[in-house]
Formats: structure tokens, C-alpha cells, sequence
């Protein structure tokens, strides 16, 4: 391939990559402005001034330029905060409360419209291996159920779900749903803590007292 080719094959990624690009703000922006429960590919592409056939070339199917949409928005909006601890998980929600007042009719729309549940798929399933990886040293001794339970509610009470439902529901403003889900979380690590300890000390100890005693008047 000679210089002038390569230039041209180089031009022609640059164009291609800045369509795609184009296309999935199209597709935020939308998803953010429309009530509609799914969105139109036509309306993506008026748009960003492309035809819909271009919205093809560059996705092959919705659930692609969906996955493509939840990759930027949590990118450039909402943006992933890493967490270890779930004792970070409080000031992270506060944080996130006002990424979402920023945004709230696009924060709405990942909540509650079929649209927005699958653009937040993927980075929900991230989410919640982190919140499992974050519990795991909290629930040791925990049988597997109430481990099940403590990773559901740390995951869900750190959501934008919650965050909508307290603010359509009940009129909260993001720094009292932040106080709520603080409380609720910090009253739920709490209690799972002091479950793991209480599991952890019948495990060492074998059998019950009243096992042990009932073991001991069976005769020699």
C-alpha cells in the first residue's frame, strides 16, 4: 500500500470512528429528551444528520449500539466510581446523586424506560460483581441465602433506581435520598457484620450447648 493510500485507508477510520461516535450521542441524547419506552432508529439518525442504513454499518443490531450507549454513558455522565469497601458505598451515592441532578431526565430514562434497562445492563452486571467482591470479606460465615440477601441490598440500594423512586415518589431532594441510603446502608453493613461475627463464633465452637449436653448423658 503506498503513502497516499495509507493516508486515505487512515482518513477513512478517522471519519468512521467520529460517524460512530456521532451516532451513540445521538442515541443518549435522545433516549434522554423522548417518553417514548424504546427508541427509533429513525430518530437516532435524524438526529445525527446520517442515514438510518449508517446506523447498521457501524452497529449490526440495537443491542449493539445499546452496549455502546451504557459504555458512554457511564464514560462521560455518571461515570463508574471504584469502590473496595462497601463502607465507601454512602459518600459514593452522594456522589452520584449529583451526577444525576445534572442529568435527571436521562437518569429517569436508565431507570425506568425498556430502553434504558437495557443500555444499563452492562454496566449494572459490572456493578454488581463489584458490590459482591466488595461484601465478600464482610460475610464469611454467612450461609449462602443471606449472603444472596446482603449483596442484593447493598447492589440496589446504590442504584439510580433508588434514586428515582424517592425523588418521584416521595418529593426528596438528592441530598436527603443521600441521607436515607447513607442510613440504610449503614445499618445494613452493621447488621451483617454482627450476623458474620455471631456465625463465625458457632462455627468455632462445633456443636451447640445443647447438643453437647444432650451428647453427654448418653452413657459410656
Amino acid at each position: 500500500m503506498s503513502t497516499v493510500e495509507r493516508h486515505g485507508a487512515s482518513l477513512r477510520d478517522e471519519y468512521a470512528e467520529m460517524t460512530r461516535r456521532r451516532i451513540v450521542a445521538a442515541f443518549v441524547e435522545t433516549l434522554e429528551d423522548e417518553e417514548a419506552d424504546d427508541i427509533s432508529m429513525a430518530a437516532v439518525a435524524k438526529r445525527a444528520k446520517v442515514a438510518e442504513r449508517t446506523i447498521y454499518r457501524h452497529f449490526k443490531t440495537r443491542a449493539e449500539l445499546f452496549a455502546a450507549a451504557g459504555e458512554w454513558i457511564e464514560d462521560n455522565v455518571f461515570s463508574y466510581i471504584p469502590f473496595t469497601s462497601p463502607d465507601e458505598l454512602p459518600e459514593i451515592f452522594r456522589k452520584l446523586c449529583k451526577r444525576f441532578d445534572r442529568h435527571p431526565h436521562l437518569a429517569r430514562a436508565i431507570a425506568m424506560t425498556r430502553a434504558g434497562r437495557r443500555v444499563r445492563a452492562g454496566f449494572r452486571r459490572h456493578l454488581i460483581d463489584q458490590h459482591r467482591k466488595a461484601m465478600a470479606p464482610l460475610v464469611r460465615h454467612l450461609p449462602a441465602k443471606e449472603v444472596r440477601q446482603a449483596e442484593a441490598l447493598a447492589s440496589y440500594l446504590n442504584n439510580v433506581l433508588a434514586w428515582n423512586a424517592m425523588r418521584e415518589d416521595f418529593g426528596m431532594t438528592s441530598a436527603e435520598i443521600a441521607d436515607a441510603i447513607e442510613w440504610a446502608l449503614t445499618t445494613l453493613l452493621k447488621d451483617v457484620r454482627q450476623r458474620d461475627a455471631a456465625a463465625a463464633r458457632g462455627g468455632r465452637s462445633g456443636k451447640s450447648p445443647r447438643k453437647r449436653t444432650a451428647a453427654a448423658k448418653v452413657p459410656a
